[in-house]
């Protein structure tokens, strides 16, 4: 798929902001366990360096909500329609979010000695990132069948695998939860959308 020209304006200043009213404030409570800062009206904090070790504030025009919503207006028939689009919105902005921030761009699985570096991501920045988007997606009353939820995380290290985290919606209707983890792709690549349970279960 092309890119979507989605034009966000990157600026300096990391500011507190207020929680938008009607998000998920479950999923915005965990923006403040872990220290960071969930999105408000169209702005986000984005993470970067590692444990959103950098941030850098971008504000998400009307350009990216009108493309958003033509896409997941195509997905409206069904759950698993509206998960496919979703896929591709996650994957025009990671391309974005990517340019924006600058930098090498962003290395696939967080390897080791990205730690720290400008542009580069693990799975917690990729995860606020993530959840930032789907909350303001959420807050324009653009998801039809899906909620947004808390993160999930897997591993803990004496089950021999590391610990991951990953964004999460929910079906409205079942209840399903599905992770929406970009990690293991680069910018730009569509995420991988599975059901939470079978996330959990991958290493």
């Amino acid at each position: 798929m092309k890119a979507m020209p989605l034009f966000i304006s990157a600026v300096l200043s990391v500011l507190p902001l207020s929680s938008p009213a009607g998000a998920s404030q479950a999923a915005l409570s965990w923006f403040q366990s872990q220290g960071y800062v969930g999105p408000a009206g169209t702005r986000i904090i984005a993470c970067h360096g590692y444990g959103c070790s950098r941030r850098q504030a971008i504000s998400v025009d009307g350009t990216l909500l009108s493309r958003a919503s033509a896409l997941l207006k195509s997905g409206s028939a069904s759950p698993e329609a509206e998960r496919r689009a979703l896929g591709q919105v996650v994957s025009a902005y990671t391309a974005y979010l990517a340019a924006s921030i600058g930098g090498r761009p962003d290395i696939p699985g967080s390897p080791a000695q990205m730690s720290g570096v400008h542009g580069q991501m693990d799975c917690l920045d990729e995860t606020a990132n993530t959840t930032s988007l789907l909350l303001v997606l959420q807050e324009q009353g653009l998801l039809t069948y899906h909620r947004v939820e808390p993160p999930e995380s897997r591993g803990f290290f004496l089950d021999g695998r590391y610990p991951h985290f990953t964004a999460i919606i929910a079906e409205k209707g079942s209840g399903q939860e599905w992770a929406v983890d970009p990690w293991r792709r680069a910018p730009g690549q569509r995420p991988e959308i599975l059901p939470l349970i079978q996330w959990r279960q991958d290493s």
